[in-house]
Parts: C-alpha cells; structure tokens; sequence
C-alpha cells in the first residue's frame, strides 16, 4: 500500500498524479491522522491537488507528497540562499499493534514497523522537478526504492505535463482515513517503469500511460500496456467533491494480480506434466490481455466525508491465469466509508466506518466482506494514534472458501516528519 511515490510523482505540480510533484506523492492520502480532509481541500486549490485525485499511488505516499508541498510552499517564501533551498525532504513511520483470529480459528498478535518511508524531491528550474522515495515495510518489503521520477511541468505556461520513472500509475484511487488500504487498492494498485503525459485545467484533469509489464503476453519483452485515467474536482464554500475514472489494458500486470497469475500457470504446468498428460502447446506465459477499469467519488462537507470506489476486470481471466469455481475468474471489488471530524478534549480526531467487498477474488486470498470500524487523534503534531476493528467473511464453501469469519484488532502510532 507504498509512499515511495514521493518522488515519482513531480516536484513542481504537487500532485498525487504521475505528474505531480514528488512532493504531492509524499502526501498520500493515506495520511489517516489529523487533517484527512483538510488536505484533500488544499489539493484541490492547486493543480497539484486535482491531479491527485487521478493518482493510484499508495495514500502514504500521498501523505508524504503533502508534506514536501507543504515545506516547500514555506521555504518559496524565504528568499533563496544556496540549491539546497531547491531540495525537500519528508518521512513517515507507522508501528502497529494486531491481534487478529483466522477463518480457522487461530489467534495471532504481533508488533511490526508497518511502514518506514523517506521522501525527497527537488524543484530543478521552472519546469523540471525530480523525486525520488525509499521504503520498508516489516514482512513484506525490503529496504527499497518505491518511486523514482522525473516530471516535465510548468502550470504558468502550459496545463500540460510529462512524467517518466518508476511510480503508481493513476490507476484508481483507494482514498480512505482508516489504517488499512481498502480491498480496491489489493486489486489495483500497480508500480512500473511508465511514461505519462497528461493535463491539468480548471478542474478537470486527464493523464495517459504506457509501460512493458511484468506479465509478458506470449513471452513478447514489448511495451505494451498503456491506460488512461480522468478527474474532476468542484469546490464551493465548505463543499469539496471529486470524481474520477481510469482503464489500463491489462488489469493483470497489477502488483498482486501479475505475481498470482504467473504462479498459477507454473502450478498448472507443473499439474498437468505430474498427471501425464499432454502439455503440447501449453505456454506458461498469458497469451491474452485482460483489461481493468474503476470509477472513485468523495464528497466533503463541514465535518463529514463519504468515499465510493469501484473496481473491476473488463472480462474473465484465462482458467490457467486465474481462476474461480473451476472458471476464469473476473475479479472486483469496492469500497464504501463515511467519516466525520470533531474535536475531542482540544484534539483534531476522525471517526470512519467503511463496507467493503470483493467478487471472484478468492484466489487473491481477499475476504468476500470486510466492515471496518476506525478512529484517529492527534495526540501531537503531525504524530497520530488509531484504532481500528475489522471483521472479515470469506468465501462459501461451495465456492472454494471456509465459510467462516475472522477479525483484527490494530492500534497504529504514526508520525510524519
């Protein structure tokens, strides 16, 4: 679920699109503390912001993005000393807390360091800025380097903008303010090496991309997967709302889908040639693309905020690539959350509940259900504590799955730096 993107992202346009700025990046949406709202207002102020709502970048990221905005805007006041002036840095670590049962009945707790992400971003010249970001994640990501970008932009003289590098292509939006990513961002979510060109204007906002996937159809090393994606952002007095839509070619090159579907051709190659029989022909690599599309909205006003998400493969999946009940599986999945800010003994606090789904999933070891229940405080600046309760219902039986129930319990500390 990534902050990396920081510096794919651009330096310039604060955005949490391919063409914003790192700093946007940094700025993830995923920033359940304090001002969840509050910052999607001021992105929507700036062409960086609109952007954001394109961006499929991880909401960490996005957090961080905001951050290196936010001390960049600082230092544009100051006038400039040395091309250190020109570079931002932002951070974040998060350390959580879980107690979680199992469909089985097992109970697990532990203590990790969920997430530790360095950001830095540098504004070249009036149209170029560069960002790059570092990322570990306890279990599941060695130190690495998430995002990495270049971006062409200048809004004063152009609405239009380049991004190459390694980031979150803009595909969907997975914004949410409670601890875990929604089960959208377990589909969708996709990182690769990608050229965007895009534009921003008024309130509307567009970007298209393409970039040679991890999921090589019929073995060809190509450049072949390309995707597009749309905005809107509408503000008036204290109402804030946002829509988005994307398409990519090959849902299937997404960071989870891409590593399950190569697997599972292998263990059907593997099966076949076990039970003797006839692997003529049989190519371990996909020999078709399945595309992907999804559509987001979030409205805010005063207080409140609502969130809707909707993603989905444009057509099953090849049996030996991904499969449901003995068939291709067409995988999809949704998110619905409410949240609400208020005040509590002179703290800045947010209250969120969220249902979420998926369909033909199972193979992505995805609940078919998932409530959740959240709330953060900000116990000091920029450091944040959160509670969250998610139950989980997996799949039927006669779908493949246990039936049976599962919940976990996470208290996560954060702080931004």
């Amino acid at each position: 679920m990534l902050p990396a993107a920081i510096a794919v992202l651009s330096v310039s346009p604060p955005t949490v699109n391919a063409a914003e700025d790192l700093e946007s990046r940094i700025n993830r949406p995923e920033k359940r503390t304090l001002e969840p709202r509050a910052m999607a207002t001021r992105q929507a102020a700036t062409i960086a912001d609109q952007q954001a709502a394109l961006e499929g970048s991880p909401e960490r990221m996005q957090w961080l993005e905001q951050d290196i905005e936010e001390k960049r805007a600082e230092s544009a006041a100051r006038p400039a000393k040395s091309w250190l002036d020109r570079i931002e840095i932002a951070g974040l670590i998060e350390v959580e807390a879980q107690d979680a049962s199992s469909y089985e009945g097992d109970r697990e707790s532990d203590i990790t360091l969920a997430t530790a992400e360095l950001g830095i971003a540098a504004q070249i010249n009036a149209w170029v800025n560069v960002g790059i970001s570092f990322l570990y994640e306890q279990d599941e990501t060695d130190l690495e380097i998430d995002v990495a970008s270049i971006t062409l932009s200048n809004p004063e003289v152009t609405p239009i903008f380049v991004t190459a590098g390694q980031l979150y292509v803009p595909f969907g939006s997975y914004e949410t303010n409670l601890v875990s990513a929604p089960l959208t961002l377990d589909i969708g979510e996709t990182r690769q090496t990608t050229l965007e060109v895009g534009f921003v204007a008024d309130s509307f906002s567009a970007s298209a991309y393409l970039f040679n996937g991890d999921r090589k159809i019929n073995g060809e090393n190509q450049i072949g997967t390309w995707g597009a994606t749309l905005g809107y952002a509408y503000e008036e007095s204290d109402l804030l709302v946002t829509l988005g839509a994307g398409y990519i070619s090959d849902l299937g090159d997404s960071d989870s889908l891409q590593e399950i579907t190569n697997e599972d051709r292998v263990e059907t190659l593997d099966t076949a040639i076990a039970a003797g029989l006839d692997v003529t022909g049989y190519s371990v690599a996909p020999s078709t693309r399945t595309g992907g599309w999804t559509i987001n909205a979030a409205a805010e006003f005063g207080r409140f905020n609502l969130i809707g998400e909707y993603l989905s493969a444009t057509d099953d999946f090849a049996p030996q690539s991904l499969a449901f009940e003995e068939a291709g599986a067409k995988p999809s999945a949704w998110n619905i959350e409410a949240d609400v800010e208020f005040d509590l003994m002179g703290r800045e606090s947010v209250a969120a509940i969220a249902y979420q789904g998926t369909r033909e999933a199972l193979a992505l070891e995805l609940p078919q259900e998932r409530w959740l229940i959240g709330w953060s405080v900000e116990v000091y600046r920029q450091t944040s504590l959160s509670l969250e309760w998610a139950y989980d219902r997996d799949y039927d039986r006669a779908e493949g799955g246990t039936g049976e129930t599962a919940s976990t319990l996470t208290a996560q500390l954060a702080v931004e730096f």
